[in-house]
């Protein structure tokens, strides 16, 4: 029998982001990240074809395409003070809560320096923290 999730996918202050449903305790897994995987090679070349802003590098050699929306982990949210942080489990990359995340609350990640340089450089960072 499949465990019920703890989150859901809701409207945020940046688009879609991912909620707590319950209460999520510190070190708890949360959600799995998703999708294809392709090389890393074949990650530069998607990349700068179609800025695919859902590729997750698993290690040296693989990245996780998690561009479909089945991938229900893509909708967690960058913040710079986050709640929850990716780790890798058993060769799969899930998200798991850096602290007690009450229900209500927005998960959200660290995207990394590269990531928000490339997408946020223009307009800056629009997480909570730095609203």
């Amino acid at each position: 029998m499949k465990k019920p999730q703890k989150f859901r996918v809701g409207r945020s202050n940046t688009g879609l982001g991912l909620f707590a449903t319950e209460t999520i305790e510190k070190r708890e897994l949360i959600v799995e990240y998703t999708g294809r995987r392709i090389t890393n090679a074949k990650a530069v070349e998607i990349e700068w074809t179609r800025s695919n802003r859902y590729l997750f590098e698993l290690n040296s050699k693989w990245t996780i395409d998690g561009s479909s929306r089945r991938n229900i982990a893509r909708y967690a949210n960058h913040s710079c003070k986050p709640n929850a942080e990716p780790d890798t489990v058993r060769g799969r990359m899930m998200y798991r809560a850096l602290k007690r995340i009450r229900p209500g609350t927005e998960i959200t990640i660290d995207y990394g320096e590269e990531y928000v340089e490339l997408f946020f450089a223009k307009h800056g960072c629009k997480c909570a923290e730095c609203v």
